[in-house]
């Protein structure tokens, strides 16, 4: 019997279920831990206001009002963003603590469904690839995200901070799939319309953090210069007034009031050649870590559909693949700027969140550049009289033997059991198991009870937590009530004063 299985193969339909439910199962565990997460921080500071209008009101038209009247503030007195403190201001907590798992959830499906659009743009649009290559290199790469994000509390639980970067990150996957059907669009009326709603979508992107709108100018100038090139002006205009408005907000938000007071606080500032300098030291600092052994493993699943899709697209089109190095080059580029406006602005590239969007590209680099490459070597084979070996290896990436299969989970496992604490997934599991994230929920609502049954102009002390699991917890109080994130909880809940005990 184990012979006869061994002799079998995995067609790609159904090797690319596998790795989808595989993909599913995988983030389940961070699925089940969003009703225990609780706000912290800068959830407060953005909400406070929406938080009084709600309770006073019950009216969500005077929380939208109130949300708008915290833009404003921010706008002038702290930083330029003039979209990302509304949707802080509505982080979900205001109508309720339980509220609050809705933010994980609807970040985590936001990233989920972007990356898979995006995805099924560039595999099934661009590179002509199958609906099963689509499904194999997206689960793929989200796993690569999700799993292995330098920060998943940062990038989906802690909502302040997750909500003005990977809910951005998802804005911008959104707009380069749907510029795609913007170029490709043989009706001037799509044309139009879609060049009018990506030029809103541009602006609204620039209205939150400045890496992933200084990454939406770089790639539709890029775009729109290639359609130049190729001397098609009706296809670069609307590259071309997308890109404008995304300037547009860009230029807003950094020359905003509150950008200023922000940055007079930033006095280590490197300038323009030491922002390249550090962009490209940080770029090749954090690649080395990120390209672990097991990140390559799990890269490596992609490689026949990865083939299947550069052959389908050399066939389709004739492309060549040249100069695989100067695609290297480019994307180590792409990577590099993206750090460029946190290290000009602030000296450094920047906290986790934003790693995490840097992370979140490098990953859909890699799964190109993995293409490309393999495309370029398609063609050597063909150029060398090989075009037969070259099919066969198409045919072969197709129907994978149970045996290939069987080798390739062992491997995975041996390099997944040193990796395993760095996952996402694992801590949320671990978290969940081991009752943490459960103590964690019910020691956040001990807090709660504690603030609100104590008298509005009492210092009250609350207990530091006993468990911190790594999914959920973001950052605790201070034992001084005069810190800000002390005085942040206290204004929202109406206290005077709010410390926590001595340890």
């Amino acid at each position: 019997m184990l012979k006869r299985l061994s002799d079998q193969t995995i067609e790609t339909r159904k090797r690319a279920a596998l790795i989808c439910l595989a993909f599913c199962v995988s983030i389940l565990p961070l699925i089940a831990i969003a009703p225990f997460d609780h706000p912290s921080a800068d959830d407060y500071n953005y909400s406070v206001l929406t938080f009084h209008r709600w309770a006073q009101t019950g009216s969500l038209l005077q929380v939208l009002k109130a949300a708008a009247e915290t833009t404003v503030y921010y706008f002038n007195e702290w930083q330029g963003l003039y979209v990302s403190p509304f949707l802080q201001a509505l982080q979900p907590a205001v109508f309720g603590e339980a509220a609050y798992m809705a933010g994980p959830l609807f970040l985590l499906f936001i990233h989920v469904a972007s990356t898979l659009f995006f995805f099924h743009v560039l595999i099934r649009k661009v590179w002509k690839g199958t609906r099963s290559q689509w499904m194999e290199l997206s689960c793929i790469g989200l796993f690569l995200m999700i799993q292995m994000m330098p920060s998943a509390v940062e990038g989906f639980y802690w909502y302040n901070g997750a909500v003005n970067y990977t809910f951005f990150y998802a804005l911008l996957m959104l707009m380069t799939g749907l510029t795609w059907y913007c170029d490709q669009s043989g009706r001037r009326s799509v044309r139009v319309s879609l060049t009018i709603f990506l030029s809103l979508m541009g602006f609204i992107l620039s209205g939150g953090n400045q890496v992933t709108s200084f990454v939406g100018i770089l790639f539709y100038l890029i775009c729109g210069c290639v359609r130049c090139a190729g001397r098609e002006k009706k296809k670069c205009l609307p590259l071309f007034l997308i890109c404008l408005s995304v300037t547009a907000g860009f230029i807003l938000n950094v020359t905003a009031p509150g950008t200023a007071v922000r940055q007079a606080t930033c006095l280590d500032r490197p300038g323009v050649a030491g922002t390249i300098l550090l962009s490209i030291s940080d770029t090749l600092s954090y690649m080395t870590d990120w390209l672990r052994p097991f990140f390559l493993i799990c890269l490596a699943a992609a490689v026949p559909s990865a083939y299947g899709a550069a052959r389908s697209f050399r066939k389709e089109t004739g492309f060549s693949y040249p100069y695989p190095l100067l695609a290297v080059i480019g994307a180590g580029a792409v990577m590099s700027a993206m750090y460029c406006p946190s290290i000009y602005a602030q000296g450094s590239s920047g906290n986790y969140r934003l790693i995490n969007v840097s992370y979140f590209i490098f990953v859909i680099l890699m799964i190109f550049l993995l293409i490309y490459i393999l495309g370029w070597i398609s063609v050597k084979l063909e150029k060398r009289g090989f075009l037969a070996l070259a099919d066969r290896l198409e045919t072969l990436a197709g129907r994978i033997s149970w045996q290939s299969v069987a080798v390739y989970v062992l491997v995975f496992l041996v390099f997944f059991y040193p990796t395993r604490e760095n996952l996402s997934g694992f801590n949320a599991l671990t978290s969940l198991v081991n009752g943490k994230a459960m103590q964690y929920d019910r020691e956040a609502d001990a807090r709660i009870a504690r603030i609100m049954e104590a008298d509005a102009d009492e210092i009250i002390e609350l207990e530091p937590f006993t468990v911190k699991p790594k999914v959920l917890f973001f950052e605790d109080l201070d034992r001084s009530p005069d810190n800000w994130k002390n005085q942040a909880m206290a204004e929202y809940y109406g206290r005077r004063g709010i410390i926590l005990r001595e340890e």
